[in-house]
């Protein structure tokens, strides 16, 4: 049994082993043959291609040289020339024309085209002469101009514009024209100041006004609000804006309200009474936005102020003023020291306030504001705006303030009205910012002395000065915001925008 399972394992081996082989001939016999029909293929290939190639003529065609683009004047002088030939070779064949004088026709075509081709001569030798001088005007302009190219994108500060100007006084009220030069020669600042300025001056506007007469000759009544929002509104606050100085929040805001307010009238209604609704809508804005928002900023803000405390401000902050001079005489014991910063010294008119309330105070400038940040305790500033996300729009400096309050561990308590709120999102002073006069960066001091280094400064190429009027404080040094709605922390703007100017297409 057992010799005979061995001998079949045997021949059960065996026909193994002549499978294998014969798979092995048949995969070396198909592999050859694939060779084969290779090389056959690349035979014939190159012949039919060398066939092809055989069938085709050769090209003896040799491409033109292109020839040069001429100009306007070119082309045209070269018409001119064909003409002339055309012209004198019916001059010699004589042909079907009488005597030796061209025809009239082409007298005249020979006339129009010299005249055409001195007018293009000329054309191309002046805008090559304009070409010229606008170069050198540029490069002239570009030498005047020393203004920083990271802040070009500014407006330059322009200067007092003439206020007897037929462009003005022929368009513009007269209270306009005194306002806006007030504007541009500084004597009204700061954001509160302005803003009431302008409603009062609109106060004055209306008070003039009279609706235009129709004439028989209109099919239709003139609505007096879109005249006095297109002719009357608009070119006064575009001349304050454009011409004077540009305009902050806080006029923006204030003249979006009369804009609706006068949109919002009703069309029938006369304009004697349309005139007391508007007067009286503009003086309710004046006392609920400004005054009495200061009157209870106040009084959210004494909270805050206890006997004892060392008070820092920078500059001559409106709000700020107020809450000082109201704690005084209501009895609080505080020390404040004002800080103050070069060019406009403001500080100056904030120490006389102080000094007239009797509150003991002392006054800095604001390099040497690292001396007196240990004794501080509390730090109050003021803002031109802000910005939907809690950042701090205010005069150059206060962001310096900010930052040493805050790694002192100084609360930072910010006081502002709601009507100064923007919708604008801003992370610096670069994209959004004034330029102020650069000439007073010349006065050392506030006595007005010049320094003599920086008299010349405009001849200068190589010199450029900087006068920015306003910084950006991140809302991060900011402790908290003290507004007429009550203080809340700078995450909170955007929900008190929302709340407190639901008007949109407004003049932030």
């Amino acid at each position: 049994m057992r010799n005979n399972l061995q001998l079949f394992l045997h021949h059960l081996h065996e026909e193994k082993t002549i499978t294998t082989v014969i798979a092995i001939a048949i995969s070396i016999s198909i592999i050859v043959a694939l060779g084969i029909i290779r090389q056959r293929r690349k035979t014939i290939m190159p012949e039919a291609a060398i066939g092809k190639e055989k069938k085709k003529p050769a090209s003896a065609f040799i491409p033109p040289p292109k020839k040069p683009k001429l100009t306007k004047a070119e082309r045209r002088a070269l018409q001119e020339q064909q003409r002339a030939a055309k012209a004198a070779g019916n001059k010699g064949g004589g042909g079907k024309q009488q005597g030796n004088a061209p025809p009239p026709k082409q007298q005249q075509l020979a006339q129009t085209s010299e005249s055409n081709a001195q007018k293009v001569k000329q054309e191309t030798t002046n805008v090559s002469s304009n070409n010229n001088s606008q170069q050198q005007q540029q490069s002239e302009l570009s030498h005047e101009d020393n203004t920083v190219d990271l802040f070009s994108h500014l407006p330059n500060f322009q200067e007092l514009p003439n206020p007897h100007s037929p462009e003005f006084t022929s368009t513009l009220h007269p209270d306009v024209i005194e306002l806006g030069m007030k504007y541009a020669s500084g004597e009204i600042r700061g954001g509160n100041a302005r803003c009431r300025s302008m409603l009062n001056v609109f106060l004055k506007i209306f008070q003039d006004y009279h609706p235009p007469a129709d004439t028989p000759t209109t099919t239709t009544t003139t609505d007096y609000r879109t005249h006095l929002d297109h002719m009357v509104l608009k070119p006064s606050f575009t001349f304050w804006t454009t011409r004077c100085r540009p305009h902050c929040v806080s006029m923006g805001n204030a003249f979006t309200f009369c804009k609706m307010a006068v949109a919002s009238l009703d069309r029938e209604l006369p304009w004697e009474e349309a005139r007391s609704i508007l007067q009286d809508t503009i003086e309710r804005y004046m006392q609920e936005r400004i005054d009495f928002a200061n009157h209870v900023i106040t009084d959210h803000a004494m909270q805050k102020i206890a006997n004892g405390d060392v008070i820092l401000t920078f500059g001559n902050s409106h709000a700020v003023s107020v809450l000082l001079v109201t704690a005084k005489e209501k009895g609080l014991d505080f020390y404040v020291w004002v800080v103050d910063a070069r060019p406009l010294w403001e500080g100056k008119d904030l120490l006389a306030k102080l000094q007239k309330a009797d509150i003991r105070c002392g006054y800095i400038q604001l390099n040497a504001l690292t001396f007196v940040m240990k004794q501080v305790t509390k730090v109050f500033l003021g803002a031109s705006a802000l910005m939907s996300n809690g950042a701090i729009y205010g005069r150059a400096g206060t962001a310096c303030v900010a930052l040493l309050a805050k790694d002192n561990h100084i609360p930072v308590l910010v006081c502002c009205e709601t009507y100064k709120i923007s919708n604008k999102v801003q992370l610096e002073s670069i994209t959004q910012n004034e330029l102020g006069n650069p000439d007073v960066l010349m006065e050392a001091s506030g006595d007005g002395n010049s320094n003599n280094s920086l008299a010349d400064w405009k001849e200068n190429k190589n010199l450029k000065l900087l006068n920015l009027m306003y910084d950006v404080t991140p809302p991060d040094f900011v402790s908290g915001i003290i507004t007429e709605a009550g203080i809340i922390p700078s995450t909170s703007v955007a929900v008190l925008l929302r709340e407190m100017n639901p008007q949109d297409g407004a003049y932030y």
